[in-house]
This record gives C-alpha cells, sequence and structure tokens, in this order.
C-alpha cells in the first residue's frame, strides 16, 4: 500500500475563549455536554483520525452539527486545530507558511462550500472545467480531466 494522500492524527477542536485548557478536560474524558455546560467551550473535533488513500473517495458522513464541515476546513488550515496533525503528501499543514498554504489551495484541493452558489447558467462539467481554466490549464485538458 502507498503513503496516505491526506492524514489526519489526533485532531481536537475546541471553540471557547480557552481551547487549550478545556483540551486538558476533554483528554481526560469530559463530554461535550459536560465541557459546555461547566467551561463554555464547545467541542467541534474529538480525537480524529484518518488515513486516505490516494486517488480514493472519502465521505465524511453525519447528523447536522455532528463536526463535517469543521473537519473538513482542517485540511485546508481554514481552521485552525487546538490539536492534532495534518498531512498532506507528508508535508505538515500545521506548518505552512501564508505562501505555502495559498499553493496547497491552489494545486493540491478544492473546497465548495456548502451555500456557495456554483454557476448556474452552467451545466456541472463546465462548473468542474472552471477551476480548472482559472488556474491557467488549457481548455482541451481541462475538460479531459473534468471528464475523468
Amino acid at each position: 500500500m502507498s503513503d496516505p494522500k491526506i492524514q489526519i492524527k489526533n485532531l481536537y477542536k475546541i471553540f471557547g475563549k480557552t481551547p487549550e485548557k478545556a483540551l486538558k478536560s476533554v483528554q481526560s474524558g469530559m463530554g461535550k455536554d459536560d465541557l459546555r455546560e461547566e467551561t463554555g467551550h464547545v467541542l467541534g473535533v474529538d480525537n480524529f483520525s484518518l488515513d486516505i488513500a490516494p486517488r480514493n473517495i472519502q465521505v465524511v458522513m453525519g447528523l447536522s452539527g455532528s463536526g463535517k464541515s469543521t473537519l473538513i476546513r482542517h485540511i485546508n488550515r481554514l481552521i485552525e486545530p487546538t490539536a492534532g496533525e495534518i498531512l498532506v503528501d507528508g508535508e505538515n499543514v500545521l506548518a505552512m507558511d501564508k505562501d505555502a498554504l495559498r499553493d496547497l489551495r491552489r494545486f493540491k484541493m478544492s473546497m465548495v462550500f456548502q451555500h456557495f452558489g456554483l454557476f448556474p447558467h452552467r451545466r456541472v462539467i463546465e462548473n468542474v472545467t472552471y477551476g480548472l481554466l482559472v488556474q491557467g490549464v488549457d481548455e482541451a485538458e481541462a475538460d479531459q480531466r473534468a471528464k475523468h
């Protein structure tokens, strides 16, 4: 088996004023409800780990409010984790500077937000092709890659 394309290791996200302090409580076994009641913090992601193999599709499913979007936003560092590691092609995303992070977002991954409107006047294939064209990919290659 090849090395994972994306590795998420022991990821935590706690929202609140002192997330590092609240992290110790969570790691000691405090649950989501008790954390909120006792500290006012919200547990967004709780000790999540996952390896995603190259050329695979990974589905993240869960109920509304279960942390799916929060998890996904960590991979491209739209959200900073409270603790954990995120590696893409073996590179530590959390250690990337502004330029490296911009390149990661431009060339290695894409994200369409839940409430983001695609171009309604374009077909799905045209919406997929658009991002490649913006990156400067030749139109014929962009069409071929989008169809793939």
